[in-house]
């Protein structure tokens, strides 16, 4: 297989599709003026130096933007982006010490998580620039010109990715255009967020970056992170039962609301501390935005708040959030969350479904907090201070949130949250209990140590517990991962003096990281912090021995694992990450000859991904990559001498095919004007597809081998998912979802059944044996879960859950006459407890339908093992993280058994 187009890099530190560390492009260090070569390779997107030291030796003159403007310019041989191009976003100031952030722009658009940010300090009259650090991208050479427009990018948003059709309550913001880097120079962009809520009850703030010369999704990630008046002194009762005095407004009709006035940033911008209280509305309402008028400020008729403004959490989160204040402008200098003394808002008391909603998230704006357990999460100081530390580093290094830079986000909320709660407790950062997260939230009912999501203090080593697993759970590891980076900080802040500490992990938040920072980029920022602080020697020893613990060094990602397989595609970004449904297998495999569909050009943590097909065979090479300037070909489907597949373009969606197993010219098998045509499914020269029309309308198609096409749902008003075709039958799920419908092609009948269960089960994918149809049922009510069933072809009436596996969670599964393999992870990642690394076990196929459970390992390997898929015989592939990059990998027969 061509590295060009499936390998990701870690470059900056993000890996932004399924688990990258692969450094494709190592971040080039740049020190005392020391020659550094262009750092581009083939298939690799060449950046700027990600850090400089010591460039310059003499002062600039001016003020700190304008020499950071002079340095970089004076140095363009190493930067090697136009001057012009970066757009000064603002100047911060810690100390002595001055930070510059610049954007990039390409022909005036902005680039993807491209920033920059110069650190400088007064001498002799101008300024010093001491280091530089960041991501620039220096090869971009596309057109900013769309040819698709912004509408019919939004449109093709919702109908290439099913999953965003089912968000509830979905609101879509328009962004315009921006540049997602990659190795042939760049994707222009259109980018959309959407919010709401999943099925599951999960919050949705979904970026999307559709492809603004093809229109194709190139880019999707869920960035949730979780009046005049008269100030007075209230009371209000906590949930433990304590008394405590709070601050709040006496409104002129006599009645008091948490709204704090009394903070210094009030004087100067009118910035007051807000609880709302959202009185068990579902928190898809009141997530995004600024607050609306149909939540009230938390209200009592006297100076005493307790009873329900006790029980919703409101007395907590008010009390805990102006405790963060105080710490923010004490310990850190800082004006408030966003840094310019802005409101603080807080919404408490929110529902999923009209149940308690088990959560807390920062929405980019404010605070949000549910129950847990009937115990409002507001409660816990660490979380309200972990939350809205996340809106500080929105603010200030807006890294993004999705595998290490994700992981880097929520560790640095860890510590700062955790660092207000020791202070403010006055437990000692010897105690063992010091670095458990939300340790409180089981209002006593459980020891700290069994409450708590997580733990600073659990010693874990990037090169031996990173947990490289894919975008679809957890963000790509932004809990799982982040108390290795975190219990990094925190072992800093045991080691050397707490409030040193604080102010260190913080001058390196707001002065050094930037979007796609990650692990290694977290060690050189706290050493650059630290020895602009000018601390000791044995500080700086600190810092390093607290990253070496914890196995944080250059290159940490390419060590340790164990390996059974053979891998046939490196560095993959799958492109069912990105497109909801696309089949959720690693390859389409027939005989010999197996398809992966995979993003292309170093995907999404450099920036943008286009999507091709991988063609080969097990038994020989090389591989045929299937690709075409400006379209996107996915979705493949093999039949015994052609593979037919998807292809996007600006002009339109439809079904092509290559012949000679996929080393054919590409041809157009249907590609009407006006219509989307997708989930193509070949068998013995017939075509199935799913014609979807601008009035959302889902039509199953059929397209016989001779040439004619039938429609197998003539009715009016169709829908329809998750197509299978095999022995004669097609199915797919229908109507809302709930129903699985099979047709046979030979009779021109069809028949239907509606899945049982909840109101929020769905069909979320369908495959086919010579005699069976097997389906697996997502439950969305409360705690997600999946089941597998499986009917007669010839009697759909029969359908029944399998008895095993059972209690699964995203269970990803492939099966045929013979064997039936599956993979699964549980909820629980979402919270930072994932029980991974997720295995893929087998069983005969005779032996699950009568009930058994009999399953056994496919491979021995270490890493995470997702999206089986089955061939002939004991022939296996799957998605392998092990060496910290997600791989394709086959064996030839099952492991079976692991020591």
């Amino acid at each position: 297989m061509r590295t060009r187009g499936l390998r990701r890099a870690l470059a900056t530190g993000v890996v932004v599709a399924a688990t990258g560390a692969s450094l494709l492009v190592t971040p080039a260090w740049a020190e005392d003026g020391a020659p550094q070569p262009a750092n581009v390779t083939a298939g690799r997107v060449p950046v700027a130096p990600a850090m400089t030291e010591g460039l310059d030796k003499a002062t600039r003159k001016g003020t700190p933007a304008e020499a950071a403007r002079a340095h970089l310019k004076a140095h363009q041989d190493k930067y090697r982006v136009p001057v012009s191009d970066l757009q000064t976003l603002k100047t911060t100031k810690v100390g002595k010490q001055s930070t510059v952030r610049f954007r990039q722009k390409h022909d005036g658009v902005p680039v993807f998580g491209a920033e920059y940010a110069v650190q400088t300090e007064p001498a002799d009259g101008g300024q010093k620039v001491l280091s530089a650090t960041g991501t620039l991208y220096t090869g971009l050479t596309v057109s900013t010109t769309p040819k698709v427009t912004e509408a019919t990018a939004r449109q093709r948003m919702f109908s290439l990715d099913s999953r965003l059709g089912t968000v509830r309550g979905a609101k879509t913001a328009e962004h315009g255009l921006v540049v997602l880097p990659n190795s042939h120079g760049g994707t222009l962009t259109w980018h959309f967020t959407v919010t709401g809520a999943r099925a599951d009850g999960s919050p949705v703030r979904q970026e999307v970056y559709v492809d603004a010369n093809v229109g194709g999704i190139t880019l999707s990630y869920n960035n949730i992170d979780a009046a005049d008046a008269a100030p007075v002194t209230a009371t209000g009762v906590r949930v433990d039962g304590s008394e405590v005095q709070l601050n709040a407004n006496q409104e002129a009709d006599g009645s008091y609301t948490l709204a704090d006035s009394t903070r210094d940033m009030y004087a100067r911008t009118g910035g007051q501390i807000r609880t709302y209280d959202a009185q068990r509305k579902n928190y898809t309402l009141v997530a995004g935005g600024p607050v609306t008028d149909d939540v009230p400020l938390v209200k009592s008729s006297t100076g005493r708040f307790d009873g329900a403004n006790t029980t919703s959490g409101a007395v907590d989160a008010h009390v805990n959030a102006a405790k963060v204040y105080e710490y923010l402008k004490n310990q850190l200098g800082r004006d408030g969350v966003d840094g310019k003394g802005g409101s603080i808002h807080s919404v408490v008391n929110v529902a999923s479904n009209g149940s308690d909603y088990a959560n807390a998230f920062w929405d980019g704006s404010k605070m949000v907090y549910g129950h847990m357990n009937g115990v409002p999460l507001s409660v816990g100081l660490d979380v309200v201070g972990h939350e809205m530390t996340h809106g500080v580093t929105e603010h200030a290094a807006g890294l993004v949130y999705l595998n290490q830079s994700g992981a880097l986000n929520e560790a640095i909320s860890d510590y700062f949250g955790n660092a207000m709660e020791t202070a403010d407790k006055g437990i000692a950062m010897s105690d063992p209990t010091s670095g458990l997260v939300g340790e409180y939230l089981c209002n006593g009912t459980k020891p700290l140590a069994d409450c708590a999501l997580r733990d600073l203090n659990d010693g874990r080593n990037a090169q031996k517990d990173f947990l490289p697993i894919t975008l679809d759970i957890d963000n790509g590891g932004v809990h799982s991962n982040s108390t290795i980076v975190g219990g990094a900080l925190w072992d800093i802040r045991k080691n050397i003096d707490t409030k040193l500490a604080d102010q260190i992990i913080y001058r390196a938040a707001e002065n050094y990281l930037t979007p796609l920072s990650g692990f290694t980029d977290m060690r050189n920022a706290v050493t650059l912090a630290a020895k602009s602080m000018k601390v000791s020697t044995a500080d700086l020893a600190a810092i390093d021995k607290a990253f070496d613990t914890h196995g944080i060094e250059q290159g940490w990602e390419r060590k340790g694992g164990t390996h059974d397989a053979t891998t046939i595609g490196a560095n993959v970004l799958p492109a069912y990450e990105v497109y909801g449904g696309v089949d959720e297998q690693a390859a389409q495999i027939k005989g010999d000859v197996y398809a992966i569909s995979h993003g292309d050009a170093i995907a999404w943590d450099q920036g943008g991904a286009a999507f091709g097909i991988t063609v080969g065979r097990f038994s020989k090479h090389p591989q045929h990559e299937l690709a075409q300037k400006d379209t996107y070909l996915l979705d493949p489907s093999l039949d015994s001498d052609r593979v037919v597949f998807t292809r996007i373009a600006a002009d339109g969606v439809g079904i092509y095919q290559s012949g000679d197993k996929g080393q054919g010219e590409i041809k157009k098998l249907v590609d009407e004007p006006g219509v989307d045509e997708t989930e193509p499914v070949t068998e013995n020269g017939a075509l199935a597809y799913i014609r979807t029309t601008s009035d959302g309308e889902q039509d199953v198609m059929l397209r016989k081998a001779d040439g004619t096409t039938v429609n197998v749902t003539p009715e009016p008003g169709t829908q329809a998912s998750h197509l299978a075709m095999k022995n004669g039958t097609i199915a797919w799920a229908g109507g809302d979802g709930t129903y699985l419908y099979l047709y046979d092609i030979a009779t021109g009948t069809t028949q239907n059944k509606r899945i049982g269960g909840f109101l929020f089960n769905y069909i979320s994918d369908i495959q086919l044996t010579s005699d069976r149809v097997f389906y697996r049922v997502t439950n969305g009510f409360l705690i997600p879960s999946t089941t597998l069933g499986s009917a007669p072809v010839n009697d759909v009436t029969q359908m029944a859950n399998l008895r095993y596996p059972s209690s699964l969670y995203a269970a990803q599964f492939s099966v045929n006459d013979n064997y039936l393999a599956y993979s699964t992870y549980s909820i629980w990642g979402a919270l930072g407890s994932w029980d991974g690394p997720t295995k893929v076990k087998v069983a005969k196929t005779s032996d699950v339908l009568a009930g058994l459970n009999d399953f056994s390992r496919v491979s021995c390997s270490s890493g995470s093992q997702l999206a089986p898929s089955l061939g002939d015989g004991r022939r296996v592939v799957w998605l392998d993280t092990t060496a910290a990059t997600t791989d394709v990998v086959t064996r030839e027969t099952f492991a079976n058994t692991c020591a």
